[in-house]
Formats: structure tokens, C-alpha cells, sequence
């Protein structure tokens, strides 16, 4: 995902959140301290597209543990993160962020998409909608 798609990007309606919600937090799955990384390489050498996967809600996390039941997440412990920490992994040298969110058009729609570090921080400090890389990400459900 590079350039964010401003026309018709909205926020989501479909988010659900448990009631002691952060706002500005994001779910992330992890195993033991470690979040669960999405690894974007080609070559075992090359870890720059390495980086942590980040889910909008709790119907985002159920979505995905549903469609991949064998999957890393599915077998991790859920945490809601706040955005701080998140960026706090950014200032540390993290390159990519790997969102996984609801779409904000299909009631039973699931995107995700990989963020260069500028991107993911915009979108984790509310400057941006997550939503507006809609059309860049991939389909999933």
C-alpha cells in the first residue's frame, strides 16, 4: 500500500470493540512479549519487510482467527495495544506494519495490508484513516 485513496475513504461502521476499550488502540496478537510478525520476504536474508501484525477490533480478530484457525495469531494471546506503543516499535527501526481491518463497504469484508513505517504512523497517530488504503490492500473474507 503506498498512496492513501481519499475519495469515498470512511471510517468503518462495523468495528466491535469489548467495553473497556481504549480509544486509539489496536488489537495485537502475541507470543510470550513478542507481537506476531507477518514476514514479507522474499529472501531469509532479507528481513526489512518483516513486521507486526495489527487488527482494527475484535470482530477483526475473530474474522481472521476464524479463516485461519492454524495460523500464528490464532494460537497467540490478544492484547488491545495502545497506539504509543506501537509507534514506540516504529522509533525502534520497525519498517512495515501489517494491518488487518474491517472493510468499511462489506458488513462481512476483511482487508489487510502492510504500511511503510511513515504510513503506519500516520494512521496510528489519527492523522490518517486506515480506511483510505482500502483500495491498496488485499481482500481476505
Amino acid at each position: 500500500m503506498n498512496e492513501p485513496e481519499t475519495t469515498g475513504a470512511r471510517r468503518s461502521p462495523w468495528h466491535i470493540y469489548p467495553a473497556d476499550w481504549k480509544a486509539g488502540s489496536w488489537f495485537v496478537p502475541y507470543i510470550g512479549d513478542n507481537a506476531v510478525i507477518h514476514h514479507g520476504h522474499q529472501s531469509a536474508e532479507d528481513h526489512s519487510l518483516c513486521g507486526p501484525m495489527v487488527f482494527c477490533c475484535a470482530r477483526s480478530r475473530q474474522a481472521f482467527v476464524d479463516l485461519y484457525p492454524d495460523s500464528a495469531p490464532a494460537g497467540a494471546s490478544w492484547e488491545p495495544t495502545e497506539a504509543a506503543h506501537i509507534l514506540s516499535w516504529l522509533d525502534a527501526g520497525v519498517n512495515v506494519v501489517y494491518f488487518v481491518f474491517c472493510d468499511p463497504v462489506r458488513p462481512e469484508g476483511l482487508l489487510a495490508g502492510g504500511l511503510s513505517a511513515e504510513e503506519a504512523r500516520l494512521v496510528l497517530s489519527q492523522q490518517v484513516l486506515l480506511e483510505q488504503y482500502s483500495g491498496q490492500a488485499g481482500r481476505i473474507k
